[in-house]
């Protein structure tokens, strides 16, 4: 049926190639070449993503690295700091004691003054001074190496540091490459499909073109040459008018809307509409109305497929169109005559 060829060939579009039987071989041609394209595309864009996903783990664990050497070196200045601290604190400390033993030193008596025990006790604690002074600078010189040393493995870090933060900006840049290549693999891609859409759609507008010439010319013969004909009822202009405002909802089987329509709901609808009941079965509306040849229909009538008008009944529009609700998944719709209509019958009233 051609109102199911239509949906037919843009499936096609992404299962399969449309045969020269139903194209015109230079358009199948030219659809085929872009359908080879954009499998082509489909290839390089897999190969982008593999890459793309590869690149995006080799990212994380540079950034990774970074962090560890971010952490390391923050450690190793916070080291630094505290050494620092450390040694100005003694060194505080340090200046205190000397200005304690001046300021004791200055108060002292002359040993000619001393007893012998009292000469003792003072050689003593200047020998305990000198001790602890030196001491006290060995820590210091002890602390001024670690603080050095520390600063040396601080550097060391800061080193590492820059280095991973160069490999993490190399594979970013690696990676915003490739994501810069995907969206434009993308975006030709999705040109290409919409090339490949429009050829088909050119094309169906081509066949219905042919299709309702055809109809055109098999029954869009005047109604004029059969005089003995009863005329269309009013209800018909009413039942038009609301299949109309139905264009576009879905065919569901068994359904009679007011969301959905297969084809007999559709018409015994838009003939309730207009106050005529109808059953709910296209060879059961064919036989209620009286029979009119298919070349001298008029605006209004019902035209059936099938014997006695068992699979399929639409409402005929004149001038070769229809308006119905076709095979599942098919819209509400007008187009030309399809096929090989079993009959037509007249709603007469």
């Amino acid at each position: 049926m051609f109102h199911h060829f239509r949906n037919i060939c843009l499936v096609a579009l992404g299962v399969g190639s449309l045969t020269a039987s139903v194209v015109a071989p230079a358009a199948a041609q030219t659809i085929d070449d872009k359908r080879a394209q954009a499998l082509r595309l489909t290839a390089q864009i897999q190969s982008t993503n593999q890459e793309l996903s590869a690149k995006g783990e080799e990212l994380n664990a540079a950034q990774l690295q970074l962090d560890a050497a971010d952490a390391q070196l923050a450690a190793a200045e916070a080291q630094v700091v505290a050494t620092k601290a450390a040694i100005a604190a003694l060194k505080e400390e340090l200046q205190v004691r000397a200005a304690a033993v001046y300021r004791r030193a200055g108060t002292q008596t002359g040993l000619e003054d001393l007893d012998a025990r009292s000469a003792q006790e003072l050689a003593s604690r200047e020998q305990y001074a000198e001790a602890q002074s030196d001491a006290d600078n060995a820590l210091v010189d002890q602390l001024a190496a670690a603080k050095d040393d520390l600063s040396e493995q601080r550097d060391l870090a800061r080193s590492a540091r820059d280095d991973a933060a160069v490999v993490r900006d190399q594979v970013a840049t690696t990676k915003a490459q490739l994501d810069a290549l995907s969206a434009q693999q993308q975006a030709l891609l999705a040109q290409v499909k919409g090339e490949i859409a429009q050829l088909i759609e050119d094309e169906m507008h081509r066949l219905e073109a042919q299709a309702l010439a055809l109809a055109r010319a098999t029954y869009g013969v005047s109604a004029g040459n059969y005089q003995n004909l009863p005329p269309p009822g009013p209800s018909t202009v009413k039942a038009i008018e609301f299949a109309y405002a139905q264009l576009g909802k879905t065919y569901v089987y068994a359904a009679s809307g007011p969301d959905h329509y297969d084809c007999s709901g559709l018409v015994m609808a838009a003939f309730k509409s207009a106050g005529v009941n109808l059953p709910h079965y296209s060879g059961a509306q064919y036989a209620m109305f009286p029979k009119v040849p298919l070349d001298g229909m008029m605006r209004g009538d019902l035209i059936v497929w099938g014997s006695r008008g068992s699979s399929h009944v639409a409402i005929y529009l004149g001038d070769g169109k229809i308006i119905e609700s076709g095979g599942t998944g098919h819209d509400v719709h007008v187009g030309p005559i399809w096929g090989k209509p079993f009959g037509a019958v007249r709603v007469t009233k």
